[in-house]
Order: C-alpha cells, then sequence, then structure tokens
C-alpha cells in the first residue's frame, strides 16, 4: 500500500526513467515550505494559530532544499569522458 502511494507521488528522472527521490523531496518539500509561508500567524477559530514563518526562517529552508538538490546533481550529474591530452 506505501509503496503504491510512493510510486504515485515520486518523479522519474527523464534521462534514465529511474524514480529520483532527491528531486521529488526538492518538489515537496518547496511546497510545504511555500504553504508555510502563506498560513503563518494565521488563527483557526481560536483553537489553532500557526506560528510565525519569517523571511529568514523561509530563506534557511529554501537554502537547505536547494543544497540537497545541487549536491546530487554535483554526485550524480552527467560524467565527463576521458579525453586525451595534446602534446
Amino acid at each position: 500500500m506505501l509503496q503504491k502511494l510512493i510510486d504515485f507521488f515520486i518523479i522519474k528522472n527523464k534521462k534514465t526513467g529511474k524514480p529520483s527521490y532527491t528531486t521529488t523531496m526538492v518538489v515537496v518539500g518547496f511546497a510545504i515550505i511555500n504553504l508555510k509561508l502563506l498560513l503563518s500567524g494565521i488563527e483557526i477559530m481560536d483553537k489553532v494559530k500557526m506560528s510565525e514563518f519569517s523571511g529568514v526562517d523561509y530563506a534557511a529552508a529554501l537554502s537547505a532544499i536547494g543544497a540537497i538538490h545541487v549536491g546530487n546533481k554535483k554526485l550524480n550529474g552527467p560524467k565527463e569522458e576521458n579525453t586525451k591530452d595534446v602534446g
């Protein structure tokens, strides 16, 4: 059951066709961070109050998921072919 749910939401790499858990995490994280920013500071029926979420918090969260995405691309990016030195 859980595997079917994961397979439904996972984003696949266009080049390899394999699931990309890191890209999926970045997209979902970005959506959640933006939702948190939109809902920060509101009260729902005087019972539930969303905590404040400042621009600094937003930047820190985006930096963290951005660094994970960039790091993954550096590790798993296109491999450079060996080139022969001329000379």
